[in-house]
């Protein structure tokens, strides 16, 4: 059996990057990430056929051209990556095949059909399945049936799919509990030297060491498709990823990609220990909370290779962490930012503008906050009410939600959301208002200057272009 994974981003189009709970279109500032989730896919493809993968985001082809890539390959079975905000592309290039080669069983992956299940996929009759959660085991049960000729898919856990033109979604898949159980992505299907990051244009890839959140913030869409138990990767497991990664393909670039790095300290030093210990000598970055890290686990990421920390901040008004359920102070996000400081960590800070109970002086407040905290980088969201998710159902029940179309629901993007203290538009100008203060200090800019090569600069000038048009 043959497999296409295609990730679908004509020449000419948007980028957009698809990867978990991250869908948002590239730009200057979110670099264009590797598909690793589809990379997966592909070392589970490979045990039962030919497998090609397709990034669109880095392999620029027409409409035309991809066709004539499929017609090449002739596969069985196309699997198509997809994300909120790129959903009409997604599904404009899913059709589109299928009418040229209808024998051709699609197969569509992401958070996007997870938490609209039927309600999506009833619009998408030329799909034949969507996973419903976290795909691997799924995909690996639907590749066995297709193999075998079995034509009965509702005991495939997890899936959704048409039956006699009706849609079926079986009942939900439980988490995978080993996660060491899942083969390294198949990173040999990918062009890797084509994943840069913006600052230092040096190759980097996605190493996913855990998954899961417990935390309730009601805004977040890991829940549905990670569970709230954190499940982590072995240590070992992780080391050889990180050995492969550098010794086959030249990468010494790299994000662990998790929601907690901090969250178990135990592990993170024994990683840590590991990194060190292997003489690998790699540059990495990991995002956390705030209220889970200490000095010492710091000092000890520091010496493994951590250069950077993202940290989810959100606002820096009280009332707005206790409204989203964040279960974090304002102290604690001084503190956090300090002690980064202190062991020379580079710090990244995550905002969201509009969520409950925002008004033009708490926005305004917490651009203040974001640029007195000394961050060395900072990304500006819209809050936006996912389906699944605490805030979205508020958002619905109060009729703040301003338009149906799902390709909007992109916290990169445009506010979707109008609440009595704030409109959309109004939230969508103070996360622009944030940037342009936060970037566009002449201190900052000194500073920024000082650091940088001279060929760094072309780069910068094209941040700062994408920072003036936001």
């Amino acid at each position: 059996m043959k497999t296409y994974l295609l990730n679908p981003t004509l020449q000419g189009k948007t980028q957009f990057i698809r990867e978990g709970r991250c869908m948002q279109k590239a730009s200057s500032w979110a670099t264009i990430w590797p598909p690793l989730t589809l990379a997966v896919l592909g070392a589970l493809a490979r045990e039962y056929g030919d497998v090609k993968l397709l990034d669109g985001n880095v392999e620029s082809m027409s409409l035309e051209e991809l066709l004539a890539d499929l017609a090449v390959f002739s596969p069985d079975l196309l699997v198509i990556n997809t994300g909120f905000p790129s959903i009409d592309n997604d599904m404009d290039v899913a059709r589109r095949i299928k009418e040229r080669m209808p024998a051709v069983k699609i197969f569509a992956t992401g958070l996007f059909f997870t938490l609209l299940e039927e309600k999506a996929l009833v619009h998408y009759p030329f799909l034949d399945f969507a996973a419903i959660g976290e795909p691997e085991d799924t995909f690996r049960e639907l590749l066995v049936s297709l193999k075998s000729g079995c034509v009965d898919l509702s005991t495939i856990r997890g899936l959704g799919f048409f039956c006699n033109g009706d849609v079926q979604i079986n009942v939900p898949r439980p988490l995978i509990k080993n996660l060491d159980s899942l083969p390294y992505p198949a990173r040999d299907l990918l062009k890797n030297d084509r994943y840069r990051l913006p600052h230092n244009n040096k190759a980097f890839t996605l190493i996913n060491s855990a998954r899961g959140c417990p935390y309730h913030c009601i805004y977040c869409i890991v829940e549905p498709y990670y569970g709230k138990k954190i499940r982590r990767h072995s240590v070992s497991y992780l080391v050889e990823e990180v050995r492969e990664c550098k010794n086959r393909y030249g990468i010494t670039e790299f994000l662990f990609w998790e929601e907690i790095f901090g969250f178990d300290k135990r592990f993170v030093a024994e990683l840590c220990d590991a990194l060190i210990e292997s003489g690998l000598d790699i540059h990495w970055a990991a995002t956390s909370r705030v209220d889970t890290i200490d000095e010492a686990t710091l000092r000890k990421m520091k010496a493994a290779g951590c250069y950077l920390l993202g940290l989810g901040i959100e606002s820096g008004c009280q009332e707005l962490l206790d409204a989203a359920k964040k279960n974090q102070t304002v102290e604690q996000i001084v503190r956090a930012v300090e002690m980064c400081k202190k062991v020379g960590l580079q710090t990244m800070g995550h905002f969201i503008f509009g969520l409950p109970g925002e008004t033009a002086a708490t926005a305004e407040k917490t651009i203040a906050f974001m640029k007195e905290l000394g961050l060395d980088f900072m990304q500006a969201y819209c809050a936006v009410p996912y389906p699944k998710t605490e805030f979205g159902a508020m958002a619905r029940e109060h009729g703040w939600v301003t338009t149906d179309t799902w390709s909007q629901f992109d916290f990169g993007g445009r506010s979707i959301v109008t609440t009595d203290s704030m409109s959309a538009d109004e939230v969508t100008r103070y996360r622009q208002m944030a940037y342009r203060n936060f970037y566009f200090r002449p201190l900052y800019i000194l500073n920024t200057l000082k650091k940088i090569s001279f060929s760094q600069i072309s780069r910068l000038r094209g941040f700062w272009g994408w920072i003036r048009n936001r």
